[in-house]
């Protein structure tokens, strides 16, 4: 916040033009030095620096969630297209089960069958596999993320006591100097 002075108030920045006899423009109190400055002091470059990488942290952290949930609902959908085709398939392969055929070619369609029914559980066991594996993957980036905002917040408290600190420096400063 910049400090401006509406001649309303006292500051040691701002000097009254006092007339005198001879009028020859000398000024009686104080003097202006054209001083115009931040209220707050400009943090140190360190600080600043750890700011910056804890905003750029922040931000990458926001973006790679966000492609992961991407990726993550492009994984669930192609899964569930899957899963679907398998259903359907699956459903068939009862249905042409079910059909009555002459005893020697039954065999061979439920040996046949049976054989993709294996498949078909093992793709649906890989899929359920996925499907948990996506689920503690998930589980586990919830807790990662929920240490690094703690962790962050930790940073940005401390980051906030710095402040703090500097600001109770400064008006210790700013009271020598007043005096």
């Amino acid at each position: 916040m910049v400090s401006w002075s509406d001649g309303l108030g006292s500051s040691e920045h701002t000097v009254e033009y006092m007339r005198s006899a001879s009028d020859d423009g000398t000024i009686k109190e104080g003097k202006n030095c054209g001083l115009v400055e931040w209220i707050d002091p400009s943090w140190p470059n360190t600080l600043e620096n750890a700011l910056s990488k804890l905003w750029s942290m922040y931000e990458q952290s926001k973006m790679d969630r966000n492609e992961e949930c991407l990726m993550h609902s492009f994984t669930v959908h192609d899964l569930t297209q899957e899963k679907k085709k398998l259903q359907a398939s699956y459903e068939k392969l009862v249905e042409d089960v079910n059909t009555p055929m002459d005893a020697q070619e039954q065999r061979a369609v439920i040996e046949r069958k049976n054989a993709e029914t294996t498949k078909l559980r093992e793709k649906y066991d890989t899929v359920k596999n996925i499907a948990a594996a996506q689920a503690t993957f998930i589980r586990n980036m919830k807790l990662k993320l929920a240490d690094e905002r703690k962790n962050l917040q930790i940073h940005i408290d401390e980051l906030k006591k710095t402040v703090e600190e500097s600001n109770v420096k400064l008006e210790g400063i700013k009271a020598i100097i007043n005096g």
